[in-house]
């Protein structure tokens, strides 16, 4: 989320409490481009926790987000440097919007793809972006009508983004999140003000899931996104908190985001809260896909496993939730 810090934003930190509440978010991290002039709203109000993070953004492209950070980080021409600023303060780093062109309908003040995928030891990577996956493509005509009806939009990550994680997850633990990349921006009609793309859309859209074992906090957060132990879900469709994906051997069962050697008697198993189709994705090829709320497969062979969901919503079947990946090697 951005906010006034971020200088395309007009929402102060504060505001952001009654959005969160109304939501039943648990947390919320605020990302201001090339700014942690928000950490002073670091912590628990109302019973939700806020962190601050930056939204590194060299003009050129390669923005990526920072989280788990207490020193400002500027942007460089080279991206590899402000990966290894991060790791040098022990944050997570993740790619954000990688594919993202941009609209030919707004002036954006900076490039926004990704440009270097030589870049290495950064944590992952945004795979979902609710304001630029579906920004890219809209018109005037479709900024209108989904202001007064969101629930049209068929929102659904870029392709690009989904097989580049898939490709780098063969190859390392890439640790995809969801992001809504929220600005609070305002048009003026006359003398009227009108919120452009409402925050209330915003909060009840992309969610990331961390499972964590204990109370919330930040700790737990970010360990959580460490180690991959996170989902993201479309809440728009439908709440997904409570979706689970695991894998059972030998007695011991092993989450989203662990790695285990491959050998006999590996099952995986995952369930939904809602009715939906669900798919396990192996290497980024489906190999499985029922409707209902249970999914369950006996591994065969070695690969990388995770499970996408639909839910179907105004004539279409459209992305839900996607799981982290379980690495059998």
């Amino acid at each position: 989320v951005h906010t006034t810090f971020s200088g395309d934003s007009e929402l102060p930190p504060e505001s952001l409490i009654s959005y969160a509440k109304r939501f039943n978010v648990d947390f919320v991290i605020i990302t201001d481009h090339n700014s942690i002039e928000a950490k002073y709203f670091e912590g628990f109000h109302d019973g939700i926790l806020f962190l601050v993070g930056e939204e590194i953004t060299p003009e050129e492209g390669n923005h990526l987000l920072a989280f788990d950070i207490n020193k400002f980080i500027p942007p460089a021409r080279n991206p590899q440097k402000m990966i290894d600023e991060v790791n040098k303060q022990g944050g997570l780093s993740f790619i954000e919007h990688p594919f993202f062109n941009g609209n030919k309908y707004i002036k954006h003040r900076v490039k926004m793809k990704w440009l270097d995928w030589n870049v290495k030891d950064f944590t992952g990577m945004s795979i979902f972006n609710y304001t630029c996956d579906g920004g890219e493509r809209m018109t005037p005509l479709l900024m209108v009508i989904f202001y007064f009806f969101p629930g049209l939009d068929r929102d659904r990550p870029n392709e690009d983004t989904i097989r580049k994680w898939d490709e780098l997850t063969l190859k390392r633990k890439t640790v995809g999140i969801g992001t809504v990349d929220a600005h609070f921006v305002y048009f003026r009609f006359g003398k009227k003000k009108i919120e452009t793309f409402p925050f209330i859309y915003y909060f009840n859209s992309i969610r990331t899931h961390v499972l964590c074992e204990d109370k919330i906090s930040p700790q737990c957060i970010y360990e959580a996104m460490r180690k991959g132990h996170v989902y993201v879900s479309h809440n728009y469709l439908g709440l997904g908190k409570g979706f689970i994906f695991w894998a059972e051997v030998e007695d011991k069962n092993y989450i989203m985001g662990d790695e285990l050697e491959f050998r006999e008697g590996i099952k995986l198993f995952a369930k939904t809260p809602l009715k939906a189709k669900i798919r396990i994705i192996k290497d980024g090829k489906k190999i499985k896909e029922v409707f209902g709320r249970e999914i369950s497969y006996k591994v065969i062979e070695p690969g990388v496993y995770r499970i996408e969901t639909d839910r179907f919503h105004r004539l279409h079947f459209n992305p839900w939730i996607y799981s982290n990946p379980i690495y059998i090697r």
